[in-house]
């Protein structure tokens, strides 16, 4: 045979190993294989492979491991977006309501200081709240306690 065609039949190896190729296909490779030992060799090879691969076996985590992997993971991250998303997206429409109540023409100037003022003084006390638990955090001596 010849090496040209050696070369069209080698990529359908793999797909007549997996039963993928049509008939037509399948009937050819087999017909090539037949007349062609380079072909049969790298056939076999890969039949070899597939069995060896095949008959690895990986080793799977306990279920307690699967638990802890699992539950530090998704609850870190889950709880890191939640806190990113929620906190962007109240500073997002705060802006937007805070823009749109400085432009309203129809409220009155003492109206606008007096919402300015409460919310300042909850921003204020928003960020020291915030602040003191940062600072705990770094002192905790149970957090590595699990629950």
């Amino acid at each position: 045979m010849a090496v040209d065609n050696c070369k069209n039949i080698g990529p359908l190896l793999s797909g007549l190993l997996d039963d993928e190729l049509t008939q037509q296909d399948r009937q050819r490779v087999e017909l090539h294989l037949e007349a062609c030992p380079a072909c049969r060799t790298t056939m076999e090879e890969l039949a070899r492979l597939r069995a060896d691969v095949g008959a690895l076996e990986a080793p799977q985590p306990t279920t307690e491991q699967w638990s802890t992997m699992m539950s530090a993971f998704t609850t870190k991250t889950s709880r890191a977006l939640g806190w990113v998303y929620g906190i962007g997206g109240a500073l997002v429409l705060t802006a937007y309501a805070i823009r749109q109540f400085a432009v309203d023409d129809t409220v009155p100037a003492i109206v606008k200081i007096g919402v300015l003022a409460v919310a300042l003084g909850a921003g204020f006390l928003f960020l020291s709240v915030l602040l003191d638990r940062l600072a705990a955090r770094r002192t905790d001596r149970y957090e590595d306690v699990e629950r």
